[in-house]
This record gives structure tokens, sequence and C-alpha cells, in this order.
């Protein structure tokens, strides 16, 4: 018998989403995104003293965080961008950082680490901007309350370079809106309070194809190709500085300034295995 390989024996890492789809222009999780990413995920401030450390996704789920923040609470003064380009979303102010430890426990959605916005004044902002068509993106999120419009993130600055996504009162659904191609689409999708969702999102010319759990729908037309330029740059939990906050739980968001829509199911399979979604 020939003697066994030893490189045989060795287990192999499952790849990260950015080790399968590489190339994001920005990318913020709870979870490791790349078998090569170590760095933080999270800057973590607790409430007891104000004191703040930066933590990785195993440090996160293992209970360091929570040692961290012994029997108060945590919040996210930063969010960490594992694509490698640095556009951390981060808040300065400490009443509008979201809650990640709650009375001693790390805050979860169907067991996995999660940002808890309170739909008031909790707002994480990045450096991401001026997105052209085609561009991707993939997130999952759980919205606690239904009401006023609330905005997931996006990019909004009162002009026609507007986009975002948001749970539209009169549509009765979430919509992905780009106000080039239309302020009412038809690309809706209901979600229910407490429902863990996972979105892909493709922005291009003509068309926006939204997808729910794997099941896509798409919005209107424009006639021309766009250039989402002039926006401010990205913002978590709310439409701007101070519109349509989000009460909700996010996981995960990874933003491609291309298109990725060949690659839609692999992006989505890699998402359902790491969430149970």
């Amino acid at each position: 018998m020939s003697p066994m390989n030893n490189r045989l024996l060795v287990p192999r890492k499952t790849p990260g989403l950015l080790d399968l789809v590489p190339g994001a222009a920005a990318a913020y999780s709870l979870r490791s995104l790349s078998n090569s990413y170590a760095g933080p995920v999270v800057t973590v401030r607790r409430s007891s003293d104000d004191a703040e450390e930066d933590f990785t996704a195993s440090e996160v789920a293992d209970g360091t965080l929570a040692a961290f923040c012994g029997a108060g609470d945590g919040f996210v003064k930063q969010w960490w961008d594992q694509s490698g380009n640095a556009r951390h979303a981060s808040q300065s102010t400490a009443a509008s950082q979201p809650k990640i430890v709650d009375s001693g426990a790390v805050v979860t959605k169907e067991g996995k680490p999660a940002l808890d916005f309170d739909g008031t004044d909790d707002r994480l902002s990045s450096s991401l901007t001026n997105l052209s068509t085609p561009f991707s993106l993939a997130t999952v999120f759980t919205l606690n309350a239904l009401g006023s419009n609330r905005t997931v993130f996006g990019d909004w600055n009162s002009s026609a370079s507007d986009w975002y996504m948001h749970y539209n009162v009169s549509l009765n659904g979430i919509v992905f809106v780009d106000d080039v191609h239309s302020t009412s689409p038809d690309a809706v999708d209901e979600i229910a309070v407490g429902e863990q969702a996972m979105f892909f999102v493709f922005d291009g010319s003509p068309n926006i194809k939204q997808s729910k759990n794997g099941a896509v729908s798409t919005s209107n037309a424009a006639s021309n190709g766009v250039s989402l330029d002039g926006g401010n740059g990205l913002d978590i939990g709310s439409l701007g500085t101070a519109l349509q906050f989000a009460d909700m739980l996010i996981q995960e968001l990874v933003i491609w300034d291309a298109d990725k829509l060949a690659q839609r199911e692999q992006i989505e399979a890699q998402i359902a295995w790491g969430y149970s979604v």
C-alpha cells in the first residue's frame, strides 16, 4: 500500500463570502467574510465606563465581548469594513450607536450575533459613495417594526442620485429604490415583524433585480444608464442623517461596485449556509 499523502488529512476551511466573490467595495459583518481576514469586526463601547475595545468575529461569538461588557450593555462605535478599502461604518455620538450587548448578553438573531438599531436615532455612516451602475449587494436583517418608511441602509442627498433600501408603508413591503430608475418600484417583498431575511439586489441598466431568500423580482426599467454620484456616503439604519430610522437587527451588508448577478445563487448559498436563512 502506498503511504498516505498527509495533505489529504488536513481539513479544508469553508470559503468565506469574499473568498468566493472578491472585490467588494465595502463589507460589513459579524462573521469573518474571508479566511484571510483576521482583523476586528466591531469596536465596542461598554456602558459601565465608556471604555472601548476592538473585537474579532470569534471574540464576538466566544464570550470575550460579553465578558468585556460585564452585566451592562455594549454599543458599536465602528463596524469594520472587511473589503480592505477601510470604509468602516462608524458613529461617534454615543446615544446614536447601535447595541450589540444587552445586559451582559450578546444580541443575537437565530443564534447569530446582530447589531440592534433602536429606530429612533441609531445610525452608522461610512465613506462609501459614488457607486455607478451596475452594482450589487447582499444583506441579512430583521425588522422589529414596519411603519414610517424605515430605511435599512442607503446613500441619500435629496437628489436623483439617491439609492436606499427601506420598508415602504404604501407598498406594504421591502423595496430597493434608485431614484433615477423609479421612486415607486414594483419589486416589492413582504416581510413580517421579527422575520430574518436575506436580500440580494442588482442595480443595473435598465432594471433593478431584488431577491428575497432566493426569489427574484424585477423593478421598473430606466431609459438610460445612470451614474449615482454626489451622495453623502452610506448610512446604515437611516435615510441620511435624520430621516426614517429603522428599528431593526442587521447582521451583514456587502456591496460590490460591479455586476454580480451571475453569481447571485453562489452568494445567496454562502450566506444561507452562514445564517440558515
